[in-house]
């Protein structure tokens, strides 16, 4: 019996079920330069040498089957969750629910090239084969890991896009894309808090600015980006609004990495909506739960 790993290959993070978070990217290794941190993954494969998880770049559009980083990501997520040289497993991974009939086969094309990947992660090697793998809708993929509820609308906040899948009576009956994620507002906030201090900020600082504030030669500065998130929430929200009957839906979900920060600002406007537990990692979990299911 093979094991059956979830694995969330996302915008701005990579996960899997076993509680595995890397940033999702890549970069090639610079011969000479310091790690002092474990942040960095140095990974080796095929031939080259690259730097994965630190701050940096990511892609900026939503075809993961077509991004050259994408199996690097999650070969070495996969190799990060096993502590096995010679790893053996079924993984089931998502797609935004918007591309996934156009691009599932891609990715499990992708994923099966090879019999055996080999690649090396901080000097160890590792050989992992996928004996199945399977490709399911992010947000549909949430609404696995939980069992409370059969009607649920899910929202799912990633870092490029917002997943939105419709379920009544445990079936999915409707859903949508929209490129509204959370390091689209991070963008909107840092250009603000650049252009207002004279400062080189990146998305990747605004979740620590956001937690703890902004300190500028040790004084704390009070900031004034609440109109941001205020237009971008309402954004989001007529965009639901027009597809889905918010007021009769009695189950609205949250999740995906952006959820924890934006639910209460969602509630203002979506009095019944709800984080989901474990969110930031409830894709993955309800993706090993679909692999229990389908893999058995």
């Amino acid at each position: 019996m093979f094991e059956v790993l979830g694995v969330d290959k996302g915008t701005t993070y990579t996960k899997t079920d076993r509680g595995l978070i890397i940033r999702s990217t890549v970069r090639t290794y610079r011969k000479n330069e310091v790690l002092l941190d474990n942040e960095k993954n140095i990974v080796e494969y095929e031939g080259s040498k690259y730097i994965v998880g630190e701050k940096g770049n990511y892609s900026t559009d939503l075809m993961k089957s077509q991004h050259e980083n994408t199996k690097l990501l999650i070969l070495t997520a996969v190799g990060l969750s096993f502590t096995d040289r010679f790893i053996e497993t079924n993984i089931v991974t998502g797609l935004p629910i918007a591309l996934y009939s156009s691009q599932k086969q891609q990715m499990k094309d992708m994923l099966q090239r090879d019999s055996t990947h080999q690649i090396t992660i901080n000097g160890q090697k590792k050989y992992i084969r996928f004996p199945n793998i399977e490709v399911f809708p992010e947000s549909a993929g949430a609404f696995y890991s939980q069992s409370e509820y059969t009607d649920a609308l899910i929202v799912d906040i990633g870092g490029l896009s917002i997943d939105i899948a419709l379920f009544e009576k445990g079936k999915l009956i409707k859903y949508s894309t929209y490129p509204m994620g959370v390091m689209k507002l991070y963008s909107k906030i840092t250009n603000y808090i650049n252009s207002q201090y004279d400062l080189s900020l990146t998305e990747w600082d605004m979740e620590k600015v956001l937690n703890e504030g902004l300190y500028i030669y040790g004084e704390r500065v009070e900031l004034n980006y609440d109109y941001l998130i205020k237009e971008h929430i309402e954004e989001i929200i007529e965009r639901l609004k027009l597809e889905y009957d918010l007021k009769i839906i009695a189950n609205v979900l949250l999740t995906g990495g952006g959820s924890q920060w934006i639910y209460k600002h969602f509630q203002q406007y979506i009095p019944q909506a709800k984080l989901m537990a474990n969110s930031q990692f409830s894709n993955v979990i309800g993706y090993r739960n679909i692999g229990k299911v389908i893999f058995r």
